[in-house]
């Protein structure tokens, strides 16, 4: 989109195309799987073992051949078989083989009788209800074959992918490395929450919040201390973050006050701005550019706006450099309890909360410097410019809480 002298907005789908298009994911490397939680597969795996590893019994009972445990048969006992074990001999005709769930099915034997469909008495066992072949039992492979992907570039190492590599024997994985990305607020009105406050002046709380969101991608969040509307001390504060950080997300400074500097003192720097208005509500400002080749997203500072421009801007941006394929807001279906109305020009991305049972109600004052609803608010709503949603209509809710 380039430094240009025009001056009017883009749309969010420009602004998204142009950015994620000059993002790229940070280098690979080689980790252990347990240290791969919450990273992105840089390659593909594959099992390095079937699942199941062999044919085992999914019941406590006794390993029989089918053709002869019908309902009424007597069988000899010839042993035990409990999980980690294995029986060395075949079973022979007339024979079964007390086992346990997860323990190997010995040669021979094709199905197992649950222990409390039988009779036993010394080594003879009665069958009460009679097995078909492959009854009651795990077939090696049935699940995971040796070689078979498990695991895709681009997919987060969450929970249930570290149990399924872990049970197909992978040991190490290639992931990319954590981005680290630094966070920086602006505003002389700034202090920290809980310090005393001067006249005029406010808690900073949008460093809190972008940390967290920051830290939701599986990216890491390095907070500065806070900035003073100089372009000094803008500046410097920019070159330590880039100095130190793989990206850099401002708060405040990125309007066209004259106390906004984050715009000059990126272009100061030697930077490059690629953008800075977008045509939704709230967040108009924002200032997206790179220094050094590290990108930098600056967001509004009034809480609201920094909030849902992370979410639908810079979050798709820090995703990519965490080698995540799926950039998106998890959506999902929702009806709405109360009417919501957007009389301006621009997309609004109305916060709200969604119950259990899919009712999407408004939460609170949607305006850019309540935060009062974000305590309350799980979800956004894009409604379009100059539209009202009815009550009872039905919509797409993205998801940031839960």
């Amino acid at each position: 989109m380039g430094n240009s002298s025009e001056m009017g907005m883009h749309s969010l789908e420009q602004a998204r195309a142009a950015m994620l298009a000059g993002l790229e994911p940070m280098a690979a490397e080689s980790v252990l799987l347990a240290q791969s939680a919450g990273r992105v597969l840089a390659a593909d795996v594959a099992a390095a073992v079937d699942l199941p590893r062999f044919d085992n019994s999914a019941m406590d009972g006794y390993a029989v051949i089918a053709a002869e445990a019908g309902t009424g048969a007597q069988l000899q006992c010839v042993g035990e078989v409990p999980a980690g074990s294995a029986f060395e001999n075949a079973l022979q005709s007339g024979q079964c083989l007390r086992i346990f769930t997860g323990s190997p099915l010995p040669v021979g034997a094709n199905a197992v009788v649950m222990q409390e469909d039988t009779r036993v008495e010394a080594d003879r066992v009665e069958i009460t209800e009679g097995v078909k072949p492959f009854e009651h039992i795990r077939l090696r492979g049935e699940d995971v074959k040796e070689g078979e992907p498990i695991g895709r570039a681009g997919e987060v190492m969450h929970a249930g992918r570290l149990q399924l590599l872990g049970a197909a024997g992978v040991a190490r994985v290639e992931v990319y490395r954590r981005p680290i990305v630094g966070v920086l607020a602006t505003g002389d009105e700034l202090r920290e929450p809980g310090e005393a406050l001067c006249e005029g002046g406010i808690h900073e709380s949008n460093r809190l919040a972008l940390a967290e969101l920051i830290r939701e991608t599986g990216a890491e969040a390095r907070v500065y201390p806070l900035v003073n509307d100089t372009l000094d001390a803008t500046k410097a504060a920019l070159r330590q973050a880039f100095d130190e950080c793989d990206a850099v997300v401002t708060s405040g400074g990125v309007s066209v006050g004259d106390h906004d500097f984050v715009k000059p003192a990126l272009e100061a720097l030697g930077g490059e701005l690629d953008f800075w208005k977008v045509r939704i509500k709230p967040g108009k400002p924002f200032v997206y550019g790179r220094l050094r080749g590290k990108p930098l997203f600056g967001v509004p500072g009034n809480p609201v706006s920094a909030m849902v421009t992370f979410l639908v801007l810079v979050r798709p941006g820090i995703l990519k450099l965490t080698g995540a394929t799926d950039l998106e807001l998890p959506a999902h279906p929702g009806v709405l309890a109360v009417p919501l109305v957007n009389r301006g020009g621009r997309r609004h991305f109305m916060r709200v909360r969604v119950d259990a049972a899919g009712q999407v109600h408004a939460a609170g004052l949607q305006a850019s410097h309540a935060v009062g609803p974000l305590g309350q608010a799980n979800a956004l709503v894009d409604v379009p410019p100059e539209t009202t949603l009815t009550e009872g209509a039905a919509v797409t809710v993205l998801r940031f809480v839960g």
